[in-house]
């Protein structure tokens, strides 16, 4: 049989970039962890990371993180009420905004270093001096309300969400850190507020900063601002990723033409060897499904492979298909031809260089940088992220075959779709990884 990945040197999944010309650092300031990326661009972006995302709160309350971290950029400050909170923001092309997922939140800062001094102010004001008031809070509620509703009707959002139910099921991945309508509606500001006094904490949070600035520059920013947070003992939650070794399906019938098909995989740890040789396998293999589902067959515009990085990592295979049976029964096959065949010298070394080229064009974004930067920090080290283009280099062709057989001993399927189709793709889940 014909070497797999010629085609993938366009599918690389983008791993998070966060290298330029300057070396990364870390310091502390007043008990903070910073880690900072010089760049020669003038454009400075600055974020703060809570650990622990999902594992700070029970289920019940899912979504309270995403919602306080949304509520101290939009709901105004002690300086500042919301409104002009965003004129401010608006007049001097300052971006300011916030994210929460499974493993962290963050709140995040973008602008032109000739307005620094600007987009510090609302940033520092945002993280120290956050007011929840309850007009604003109302507003912001129905926002996220609306985005949710939005969100549920999506049925790629929903597939995904399928998958994590039924592989983690009794762990904290089973909840969302966006929340659900009922959960949103209850927060009261002062829920907010308590939760988000609580991951205020100097032993919680660390900053990342990538830009033209100085590290002195930095530094006297940081004390000035945040010298007086809190500190209290933290202890990260140990997370144990589940072995799937089996073939279980979650199903939920919906009446779609399209039906939304996807696989999941486990994955080694971030900081194991074995990470970067099995990223890239699962690079050959969305390559391969997607020369093969889409290319050959047809069965598919979407076809693909990524693996997910975090506390506990996994792999995905999916794809939208008005062929629920042929393509689960292709998928399986490709996953095994993959396993059994491996990839060339040569589709190795476009693996590579296709990385090289992805890393040039990512490292343009100084928000990708402390993006990616800060996610490596939480998983284990920012210094995991910084020497990635050296471990991808070293890959071998053998670890990249050995890994994909080690740790794909099982597979978890989520189906959304249309009920016939159900039935028909239960003639594929049946096939077994051999």
């Amino acid at each position: 049989m014909k070497k797999l990945l010629l085609i993938i040197i366009l599918l690389f999944p983008a791993i998070p970039d966060v290298f330029a010309q300057s070396p990364t650092t870390s310091f502390d300031v007043d008990g903070i962890k910073v880690v900072f990326k010089p760049t020669v661009k003038d454009i400075i972006n600055v974020r703060v990371f809570f650990k622990g995302g999902v594992t700070n709160y029970p289920a019940s309350q899912a979504g309270i993180e995403n919602f306080a971290l949304s509520a101290i950029t939009e709901c105004g400050t002690k300086k500042y009420t919301g409104n002009a909170f965003r004129d401010l923001a608006d007049s001097y092309s300052i971006a300011i905004g916030s994210e929460a997922s499974y493993d962290y939140g963050d709140v995040e800062m973008e602008c032109v270093s000739k307005y620094f001094n600007y987009g510090w102010d609302l940033f520092a004001d945002a993280v120290k001096n956050p007011v929840f008031d309850a007009k604003e809070v109302e507003l912001l509620r129905n926002k996220l309300l609306a985005g949710e509703r939005e969100a549920g009707s999506d049925p790629d959002k929903r597939s995904g969400e399928l998958i994590l139910q039924n592989a983690f099921a009794g762990t904290p991945y089973a909840t969302d850190p966006n929340g659900s309508e009922e959960t949103l509606s209850k927060f009261t500001p002062a829920d907010l507020k308590a939760y988000y006094q609580s991951i205020l904490n100097k032993e919680q949070l660390f900053i990342v900063v990538a830009g033209k600035i100085s590290k002195d520059e930095l530094a006297a920013k940081i004390h000035a601002s945040f010298a007086g947070l809190p500190s209290r003992p933290y202890q990260p939650r140990h997370l144990v990723a589940p072995i799937w070794n089996d073939y279980k399906v979650l199903t939920e019938k919906r009446d779609l033409q399209t039906n939304y098909i996807t696989a999941i995989m486990n994955s080694p740890q971030v900081y194991s060897p074995d990470y970067v040789p099995f990223r890239l396998a699962i690079s050959v293999l969305g390559g391969s499904m997607f020369s093969d589902l889409r290319t050959d067959r047809n069965l598919g515009y979407d076809p693909g492979a990524e693996s997910v990085a975090r506390k506990m990592p996994y792999a995905t295979m999916s794809i939208s298909t008005t062929q629920p049976k042929e393509a689960v029964q292709e998928m399986v096959k490709t996953l095994n031809e993959v396993r059994m065949y491996g990839v060339s010298d040569n589709g190795l070394k476009q693996l590579k260089s296709s990385y090289i080229t992805n890393n040039y064009i990512t490292q343009q974004s100084t928000s990708a940088i402390t993006g990616g930067l800060g996610e490596a920090e939480v998983l284990g080290g920012w210094e995991t992220a910084e020497n990635l283009p050296a471990l991808v280099d070293k890959v071998t062709i053998q670890q990249i075959n050995a890994t994909i057989n080690v740790y794909v001993v099982g597979l978890r399927w989520s189906y959304l779709g249309n009920p016939d189709g159900a039935n028909d793709a239960a003639v594929g889940f049946i096939e077994q990884v051999k």
